[in-house]
């Protein structure tokens, strides 16, 4: 596969996040337009980059690593600025913690001040991102998914708290985590693997 131009980036890292979707999902995640997701992924399938089982797509081998590719080519340099190591640290060390923690006790009892923490860690954490967006644009989006997202949640919608099946607060921040760890090259899969 080529190397990937921007705006391939933006839907095939969508994918590389979310592991397996269809266009509409690309498109939300991504905040690409779907023509936009539409040629990106006629593309990706052309040069075998990624897979469509039945209007889901799944990245291939040579996919993931134009992915990866990517994030090293474009990031490379960013990865030694201090912001980017003081948000990914901050990040790491309290806030994801926190956020997991917190989930974890709701699902055992989804009591009204857990609910709070939750809130409370969300909106810091997308304050966090509407700043890390002056170095990372993209992250902006981010800011965004969560914002609607945690406005459903707050709404009674409890789904949009940790169900794999929408944009909920918990693939949100899973798909970040991901994205920060490949950012600052560490993606998880060469971590984990």
């Amino acid at each position: 596969m080529d190397r990937l131009n921007d705006d391939a980036f933006v839907v095939l890292n969508a994918l590389y996040l979310r592991k397996m979707a269809d266009a509409g999902t690309l498109a939300e995640n991504s905040g690409a337009s779907l023509p936009a997701v539409a040629a990106a992924m006629a593309a990706a399938l052309a040069a075998e980059g990624v897979l469509d089982l039945g209007g889901q797509y799944l990245l291939t081998d040579a996919g993931r690593a134009a992915v990866l590719e990517y994030y090293d080519r474009t990031y490379r340099d960013l990865r030694a600025a201090p912001e980017v190591t003081e948000f990914y640290e901050k990040f790491e060390s309290t806030v994801n913690q926190r956020f997991l923690e917190l989930v974890s006790a709701y699902q055992v009892d989804p009591a009204d001040k857990t609910v709070d923490r939750i809130i409370k860690t969300v909106e810091r954490h997308t304050g966090a991102l509407d700043e890390a967006a002056k170095w990372m644009e993209r992250y902006g989006h981010y800011a965004e998914r969560f914002r609607r997202s945690l406005e459903r949640f707050e709404d009674g919608q409890s789904e949009y708290l940790t169900s794999p099946t929408v944009d909920s607060l918990h693939n949100i921040w899973f798909e970040f985590h991901e994205d920060i760890l490949a950012v600052i090259g560490r993606p998880r899969e060469t971590v984990e693997g």
